[in-house]
């Protein structure tokens, strides 16, 4: 990892590359004081003031904030030049498999705890009966607006836990719950979490206070399933553009992901499924961190 003295906002501005100072794999990673909470819209201007670090395996750039209720994470993907022929893409297929955020306490790097934040688009039929089996009971003027838009880009956040794990019999202290946002705009797509710190591991938070420290874990990308499905129906039908497929697809969702929230592209069909794998379009990443949260403000 390698820390870069300038903001992130200025990153989206000029659109600039990679860190250039050095910052050892074992040390703490801090974050800053929050001294109001954060807006989650994958908009960084609330990140200005915050030095990005740089993970290099998979060239991905991130910050850390937090208040006395909240831990906020930014991470800033930027799409290689393909007249680079890059050896990594940075984003992979983030839209096929969303982002998991592993935590836990201690220096044991355990994946029983954490997050999937997904972007998903569904059809307004399957997000009318995705709502009904959530419990959200929706008025026909309710289903009447949503049929409107043939497709509505949703962002999800589901909790990781062990088959076994027993939520608390008493609510944890009210707070808000987790959530994700993501914009792409150009070569480069941000992504903003938030995950709350005193919800216990079960209900989806990290359990710590500001001060203590924490074992954060991010996974995302990879060839799947639904990947390879995308690719031969692409190959058996031409028409179909390969790259309009980019947004994580489940049953009853559709195959589309086009408009402003974009999608991830697909290429490189040539060759066998071997040789797909090995695209570095498809590549797995994941890396872990130990994150020292903000005590307060000075």
């Amino acid at each position: 990892m390698k820390r870069k003295p300038v903001s992130l906002l200025a990153i989206l501005a000029a659109c600039s590359l990679f860190a250039v100072f050095g910052l050892a794999a074992d040390q703490v990673v801090g974050s800053l004081w929050q001294s109001a909470p954060m807006t989650i819209d994958g908009v960084a201007q609330e990140w200005e003031t915050s030095e990005p670090i740089f993970d290099e395996g998979s060239q991905v750039q991130y910050a850390l904030r937090n208040d006395g209720r909240n831990l906020y994470i930014i991470m800033v993907f930027r799409t290689p030049d393909p007249a680079s022929r890059p050896r990594i893409f940075p984003k992979s297929t983030l839209d096929y498999t969303g982002m998991k955020i592993y935590f836990t306490t201690g220096d044991k790097k355990s994946k029983d705890f954490g997050i999937l934040f997904q972007k998903k688009q569904y059809t307004a039929d399957a997000l009318i009966a995705n709502m009904g089996k959530r419990g959200q009971a929706l008025t026909e003027e309710q289903k009447a607006e949503i049929r409107k838009k043939p497709t509505h880009i949703v962002f999800s956040e589901e909790i990781i836990k062990p088959k076994k794990a027993v939520a608390p019999a008493e609510s944890p202290a009210e707070s808000e719950s987790p959530m994700f946002r993501a914009i792409e705009k150009g070569p480069l797509a941000v992504c903003e979490f938030r995950i709350p710190l005193n919800r216990v591991q079960e209900m989806g938070g990290l359990g710590i206070g500001p001060g203590q420290s924490i074992m954060l874990g991010f996974e995302w990308g990879g060839m799947t399933g639904q990947i390879l499905r995308d690719m031969m129906a692409g190959r058996a039908d031409q028409s179909v553009n390969a790259g309009d497929r980019g947004v994580r697809q489940d049953s009853g969702f559709s195959a589309g992901g086009g408009g402003d929230d974009g999608g991830g592209e697909i290429a490189g069909m040539g060759g066998g499924v071997g040789e797909m794998g090995r695209n570095p379009r498809y590549k797995k990443h994941a890396f872990w961190i130990e994150a020292k949260l903000a005590a307060g403000g000075n």
